[in-house]
């Protein structure tokens, strides 16, 4: 029995010794390995496009550990992707367009190269660890999906450090590509009124992500998440652009491109949301659809339960512009302003706003108070483009309907009213010129102005009737011989006396 322990605890150290052995083996190799320093050689496929000049960087993201697994480094720690456990090529790619975002987010600094004429990359000099490699341009040659390798690794029980990856890559022609374009409100459901009333954030900001798979999981490339920022506006927009025609998946995310669910019951900080789909909207989206129209939308709206800090209640502020010329409507070259202001002097402006002539803007405005629920009234005046309230006197038109505007929870839509007359132009009269007209012998004098207005004309010597038959002509001619006669009496006189 004794020899039989003895052969049991000999082979024991033997497995044990053998065991140190291999470890020791290996780890010389990964030493051997990480001595010369890490190569990566990426070799694009030939997809009938250039291969020349398309860019990638190379962020090392994941490090071994102590119990022999990969594990993120400190910047993208947390941040809901893990790479252990990583196993089917699938979770690989989605972990990879994950960690893109992720790296750009934080600013990630890492190694860059670029292709040759070959489509051939080569990036030396790199230490171990786990690497994330982004395409940076070069979209002539096609679209590359974000891939994660380990430098060294192994092979057949050797450690190499010198990998050769063949990136997954496609191309679009521009003809076949397509646009989805997202949606973002918000509302509060006010237990006062009992009816969800639209918010507007002071300042606030939403993220939507794209996705291969209806839970989420599976992001589309790299830049798979847009940020929406709403500072004083009730809706935010974004899009996804360049898209090949096939199904993609809209959800809202967090900061860091996890997916949201839903219709499901969240909660931040204290305030609880649930995250719903605008009426008619889908998170689906097949761009296959409709071959003439193939871009895609969808409508997020995200319902709080309690009012966040930072969002005010959204009122609404119609202004209908009229222009008359007398009695009617008219449309002229004219352009027209509003401005609305918070207080009757017109000095603390809000906003001013181009005007639809002969027709009516909306406005969004808030409501007042420390929480944006409180009662508001604002001045809506007529203006120039600057907001500055147009003079009585230079302005071309007689103004009237300019009002305020008292909103309040319970009433949150007001509408006003500004019509624009034109002014009637009163010419002055210019004086009539006195006429001097010289008859030529043997003819008429004609057109002789008169007191009042008109003339009177004396053909043929003759004078029209007036209500007295005296000859008048003759009359001139008697008055003419006395003065003639009274100056050749004068004359005579005068010789007597010499």
């Amino acid at each position: 029995m004794k020899w039989r322990r003895k052969v049991v605890r000999v082979t024991g150290i033997f497995l044990l010794l053998l065991t140190f052995g291999m470890l020791a083996a290996g780890n010389c190799n990964v030493q051997a390995a990480q001595a010369s320093g890490g190569r990566m050689v990426v070799q694009l496929k030939d997809l009938g496009t250039p291969m020349s000049g398309v860019g990638f960087s190379a962020y090392e993201v994941g490090f071994l550990n102590s119990q022999g697994t990969w594990e993120l480094v400190e910047t993208l720690n947390g941040k809901g992707v893990e790479l252990d456990g990583l196993e089917y090529a699938s979770q690989w790619d989605a972990a990879a367009s994950r960690l893109a975002y992720l790296a750009g987010q934080n600013q990630m600094q890492g190694t860059s190269g670029m292709t040759d004429s070959n489509g051939q990359m080569v990036l030396e000099g790199l230490s171990e660890g786990m690497y994330l490699v982004v395409q940076k341009g070069g979209k002539d040659y096609g679209e590359i999906s974000p891939f994660l390798t380990a430098i060294p690794y192994e092979e057949d029980g050797v450690w190499k450090n010198e990998v050769t990856v063949h990136p997954k890559a496609s191309f679009t022609p521009e003809d076949e590509k397509a646009r989805i374009t997202v949606t973002k409100r918000a509302g509060y459901l006010d237990p006062e009124l009992m009816e969800v009333v639209d918010l507007i954030p002071v300042d606030a900001t939403y993220y939507v992500g794209i996705f291969l798979d209806d839970q989420g999981k599976v992001p589309y490339g790299a830049d798979y998440i847009r940020a929406i920022h709403m500072e004083g506006i009730s809706t935010g927009k974004a899009s996804f652009e360049d898209l090949p025609k096939k199904v993609y998946y809209i959800f809202e995310t967090d900061e860091n491109g996890n997916a949201i669910p839903v219709d499901e019951e969240q909660e931040d900080n204290g305030i609880t949301w649930v995250c719903q789909l605008e009426d008619h909207s889908s998170q689906e989206i097949n761009l296959d659809v409709d071959q003439d129209s193939p871009d895609g939308s969808v409508g997020f709206y995200n319902m709080y339960y309690d009012l966040p800090d930072g969002f005010l209640y959204k009122g609404n502020l119609d202004i209908t512009k009229e222009v008359l010329r007398g009695d009617k409507t008219v449309t002229v070259d004219d352009v027209f302003y509003a401005g609305v202001f918070f207080d009757k002097e017109a000095t603390d402006l809000v906003t001013v706003e181009e005007l639809e002539q002969n027709g009516t803007i909306r406005i969004e405005v808030p409501l007042g108070g420390e929480h944006g629920d409180e009662p508001i009234t604002y001045y809506v005046y007529e203006t120039d483009e600057d907001g500055i309230p147009v003079s009585e006197e230079s302005f071309e038109y007689l103004v009237s309907g300019e009002d305020k505007a008292e909103l309040r929870k319970g009433s949150l839509e007001e509408s006003v009213t500004i019509t624009n007359t034109e002014k009637v132009v009163t010419p002055t009269p210019t004086p009539t010129p006195t006429e001097t007209i010289t008859p030529t012998p043997g003819s008429s004098v004609t057109g002789t102005p008169i007191p009042g207005g008109g003339s009177y004309s004396s053909p043929g010597g003759k004078s029209p009737k007036t209500g007295d038959d005296t000859p008048i002509g003759m009359f001139l001619a008697l008055i003419v011989a006395a003065a003639a006669g009274g100056g050749y009496i004068i004359h005579l006189k005068r010789r007597k006396k010499v």
